[in-house]
């Protein structure tokens, strides 16, 4: 894009609010509330990649690809600003994207709507505090989720299409589009009549490579380029005027007009340039393009370059079409309106015989023109008979010219038939009496109080019976007299030992004979001897156990939606399908907790948010189990 500069004003109010989406005409303004959208297309479009202003197809739109609508491409631009209510995507048939749809504003259509899931719209605040509850009523959609929900930026709101397309359907906003649309057409068409009729007021100077239109006009200056009947419009269009006049430029090209140059108009006037194309159906932009300027063509398909170009400017169009590779874009140059057409008398043209032409102009004026005389040097041409199906009414004789023959004089006009007298209003009917208020019924009066029922009389209290004696205590026995000692043994006197027997005497040793010698003798056994002794392997480390038993022990760490919660931590064991409750824990944040138990058994830990704290569909906790030194273990 060129670096074009907007006024705020026009980026601020550019678009039209959802609840009111009606048309109205703005005098002087040909494109009336159409000038707040970029281009408006009465017909179906395609192909469009990137419009900085609002967008209005009263057909269909199509395209393989995505478009984004009031976005910048650089720094040198302003986006369209944020607003709470303005509609800067208006389709009256189907939308069919294949790509996603990014929209600095809301986004109505009037039938279906298929784009892909990154479509998202921007939409800006009102200061209300229901503005979200608003937005989900607007675009919601069948088959969405049910946490689906638009996020607040700060400053604005995003509608996000992850799940399912969403878009604003016409009927829940009570919006009639084909009535706007063929509103519009008619005021549009109005205009273009209107301005069709003003005379040019200044001359049109023709050299080898552009038109230069010279005007004086401090307020409008209207120019004729006409280039019937190939519509070849080879060359550029600059305008020398009185700074801060418009320029009306209208383009007679017959039924197809061809744009061969690459620049028309001057990014200084764009705001005050109006291209009018008169009679053309189809508009061929053959080369690629920069068109400063606002285009006035609803009867006519606007055909934009394979590979790109660019209007600066409003777009009133029939129809659009556009190559699905081409990068062709509308920049939002809004016209400035202030066009004068009412006011001026219209000046008839002498209708010409266009030669290969079938169909021959109608000359439709109050009065019959009195002929231009001839010029002396030439001979003067026979003039041209009034057509016999719409004859001028009193046409007076024209003045013969010299040597010339008299004109065939004008068969008598037909009478205009009147208008009826509009039919009288029926009398206003009268307003029915109010019926007179109903009588109140008398008061119902209130009822006596009963009397209150007098107290029972009080129960003397019974008297205590007397207290039972205890009884007399009890004599304690006698102890029986201890056993005598039995008198103690007499211990028995030792017998005396008796004398030991002497000992024999040991007979002598015989002696030993000499044991004869001996032979050693040596066996030799072989012997494995490895050349290297294998180094045995060591044993394996026996791994402790990390595990504690009778221990359950964890941490929670915080929450999955990032906002702090206080966490109430309960242990269960589970008997028989029953829970019994056994401990609890408040953790508030974060932190550990820790419970002994039995090794064996079902224990069941439950996690949940303390009753006091607000939580969503993303509130769940963050958990990490240390220790599980039970059985049988489950967490809720």
């Amino acid at each position: 894009m060129d670096n074009i500069s907007y006024s705020d004003e026009a980026m601020a109010s550019a678009g039209i609010p959802f609840d009111d989406i009606n048309w109205y005409n703005i005098e002087g303004q040909p494109f009336g509330l159409a000038s707040r959208f970029n281009v408006i297309v009465f017909n179906d479009a395609n192909n469009i990649i990137d419009v900085e202003g609002p967008v209005a197809i009263g057909g269909s739109f199509y395209s393989p690809r995505g478009l984004s609508v009031g976005f910048a491409r650089d720094s040198g631009y302003r986006e369209a600003n944020y607003s709470p209510d303005l509609v800067r995507f208006l389709v009256g048939g189907n939308v069919s994207m294949n790509g996603p749809l990014v929209v600095i504003g809301h986004v109505v259509v009037g039938g279906g709507f298929r784009a892909a899931k990154g479509s998202t719209y921007l939409i800006g605040k009102d200061g209300t505090s229901n503005g979200i509850q608003e937005l989900k009523f607007l675009y919601q959609a069948s088959g969405g989720s049910q946490y689906w929900t638009p996020s607040d930026q700060g400053n604005h709101y995003v509608v996000s299409s992850y799940d399912v397309p969403r878009y604003i359907p016409a009927s829940r906003i009570g919006a009639n589009l084909p009535g706007f649309f063929n509103d519009a057409r008619e005021s549009i068409g109005y205009y273009k009549n209107c301005i069709e009729d003003l005379a040019p007021n200044g001359r049109v100077v023709d050299n080898n490579y552009e038109w230069i239109l010279m005007g004086n006009d401090p307020v409008q200056n209207v120019f004729l380029i006409d280039v019937r009947p190939n519509g070849l419009i080879n060359k550029g269009i600059r305008a020398e005027v009185p700074q801060g006049s418009t320029v009306i430029v209208r383009l007679r090209t017959g039924a197809n007009a061809h744009l061969q140059y690459g620049v028309y108009g001057e990014r200084s006037k764009a705001n005050e340039t109006l291209y009018v194309f008169e009679d053309a159906t189809n508009i061929y932009m053959e080369k690629s393009s920069d068109i400063w300027g606002s285009i006035l063509a609803p009867q006519a398909m606007f055909h934009a370059h394979s590979t790109g170009g660019h209007v600066s400017g409003n777009a009133a169009l029939g129809a659009f079409a556009v190559n699905a590779n081409s990068g062709f874009e509308f920049h939002y140059f809004p016209f400035v309106g202030g066009v004068i057409c009412q006011a001026l008398a219209p000046v008839p043209e002498v209708p010409q015989i266009l030669p290969g032409r079938e169909e021959q102009p109608v000359l439709v004026c109050p009065e019959c023109p009195v002929p231009a005389p001839c010029p002396p040097a030439e001979p003067c041409p026979a003039p041209t008979p009034c057509p016999p199906p719409e004859p001028c009414p009193k046409c007076p004789v024209p003045a013969p010219c010299p040597e010339c023959p008299a004109p065939a004089p004008c068969p008598p006009a037909k009478p205009c038939p009147e208008c009826p007298a509009p039919a009288p209003c029926p009398p206003a009917k009268p307003c029915p009496e109010c019926p007179a208020p109903t009588p109140c019924p008398p008061a119902k009066p209130c009822p006596e109080c009963p009397a209150p029922t007098p107290c029972p009389p009080a129960k003397p209290c019974p008297e205590c019976p007397a207290p039972t004696p205890c009884p007399p205590p009890k004599l304690c026995p006698t102890c029986p007299p201890p056993i005598p000692c039995p008198p103690p043994v007499p211990c028995p006197k030792p017998e005396p030992c008796p004398e030991c027997p002497k000992p024999e005497p040991c007979p002598a040793c015989p002696e030993c004979p000499a044991c004869p010698e001996q032979k050693k003798e040596y066996i030799f056994i072989p012997m494995p001897f490895p050349a290297e002794c294998p180094e045995p392997e060591p044993c394996p480390v026996c791994e402790e156990c990390l595990i504690k038993p009778c221990i359950i022990m964890g941490c929670i760490w915080g929450c999955h939606c990032c906002n702090f919660h206080e966490w109430t931590v309960k242990l269960y064991k589970r008997c028989n399908d029953m829970d019994v409750f056994l401990c609890c824990v408040q953790i508030s944040g974060c932190g550990c907790f820790e419970f002994a138990v039995p090794y064996e058994g079902c224990y069941v830990l439950k996690v949940r948010i303390s009753e006091k704290c607000c939580d969503t569909f993303r509130c769940k906790p963050v958990i990490t189990l240390n220790n599980i030194g039970v059985a049988s273990f489950m967490i809720e």
